[in-house]
């Protein structure tokens, strides 16, 4: 690549000419660059040289470095398929161990009479569930498309038991970065949003068909009880009246409610490349992203979400991966998606499950 680009110099300064005027020739890291003057719409004159350069196989990137602001490239990802067949593979194993862990769940409510099917109460949740997460990863895509970010179809992740939920959610791919710091919080903050809403309503309906016990009618007997967002509580508060010493036991519905905020909030932790990390990196830059990924561990462990915080520390000291960030890493992101980092911490705050499993008994 840097044989390639020192023949054909000229040509890609005459080109970024064009949009941005030329100042100096810069080794980026051993790579050929050139520094330019940024105007004021120097986010619309990148996405124009982004288009002029893709036929010619390669990607622009906007950087500043010591106070210069550079001009970049690399090759650009090969167009090519993707292979369906495993999206549509791992998402019907999903449903199959989503079903699986939804009838663990519903199996004593229909030796009670409280469901009329074990199995219908499974699928209640699954779907319910993966309908949440399905539309999480549609708003991923819709925006990838829009925003031309060359991005997989989602790869929903299926775990069987004895992990409780059936599913770890889902990942959506992306070969090519967002164009601009906007692009990049528009691509993080549509999936939970749009997951969200969807869990709102889920959760509202599996309220309505949840089942509020007195302690006579279940003496005797131990349940393992788990903690309720903000949301659940406020949403119980508003639309049910629960004797004061009633048990509230969730319909399979109320349950991939819960499962899907969990799933959101862990999503909008500040970490390498979850939902929240992109938002964290199109608003304050790399370096930002570096400490915050770490405070958003810590933040996993508080919760108790051990195994996601594992996982992510993991992925931070072995792959020491940065977030690439956008192509367009110098044009100011906009005060609008500023507001929608703040819906997002709101989301999260609402959301948020700390666990902690308690035994119960009437």
């Amino acid at each position: 690549m840097g044989l390639e680009l020192t023949w054909r110099l000229e040509e890609f300064r005459e080109i970024v000419n064009e949009y941005f005027p030329v100042v100096d020739l810069w080794f980026d890291d051993g790579r050929p660059a050139f520094v330019v003057q940024v105007a004021p719409d120097s986010q619309q004159r990148f996405l124009q040289l982004r288009q002029r350069l893709e036929p010619l196989g390669y990607l622009p990137l906007l950087r500043r470095r010591d106070g210069k602001e550079l001009i970049r490239f690399v090759p650009r990802p090969a167009a090519r398929g993707w292979r369906w067949e495993i999206n549509a593979a791992m998402f019907a194993l999903t449903l199959v161990t989503t079903s699986v862990a939804g009838y663990s769940q519903a199996a004593w409510l229909a030796e009670r009479g409280y469901l009329s099917s074990a199995w219908g109460g499974a699928l209640a949740f699954s779907l319910s569930l993966m309908l949440i997460l399905g539309t999480h990863e549609a708003a991923h895509k819709v925006v990838s498309v829009v925003r031309g970010i060359d991005a997989s179809l989602p790869y929903f992740i299926p775990m069987p038991p004895p992990f409780p939920f059936g599913t770890m959610g889902a990942v959506i791919i992306t070969r090519t970065p967002a164009p601009n710091r906007n692009s990049l919080m528009d691509l993080g903050a549509s999936g939970p949003i749009a997951g969200f809403v969807v869990a709102v309503i889920v959760v509202i309906v599996g309220l309505t068909k949840s089942f509020a016990l007195s302690p006579d009618a279940i003496r005797g007997e131990a349940f393992l009880g788990l903690p309720d967002p903000l949301l659940i509580r406020w949403l119980a508060a508003l639309l049910l009246d629960i004797p004061e010493d009633a048990l509230l036991f969730s319909h399979p519905i109320l349950s991939a409610g819960w499962v899907g905020l969990l799933v959101t909030s862990i999503n909008l932790l500040p970490v390498s490349m979850l939902d929240g990390g992109h938002a964290i990196r199109a608003l304050a830059g790399g370096r930002v992203h570096r400490i915050v990924s770490w405070t958003g561990v810590a933040a996993a462990l508080v919760l108790r979400y051990w195994v996601m915080a594992a996982l992510l520390a993991a992925v931070m000291l072995v792959l020491r991966r940065e977030h690439p960030g956008p192509m367009d890493d110098v044009s100011p992101i906009h005060p609008s998606r500023v507001a929608l980092a703040v819906v997002l911490l709101v989301i999260f705050i609402v959301s948020a499950i700390p666990i902690e499993v308690t035994l119960v008994r009437p």
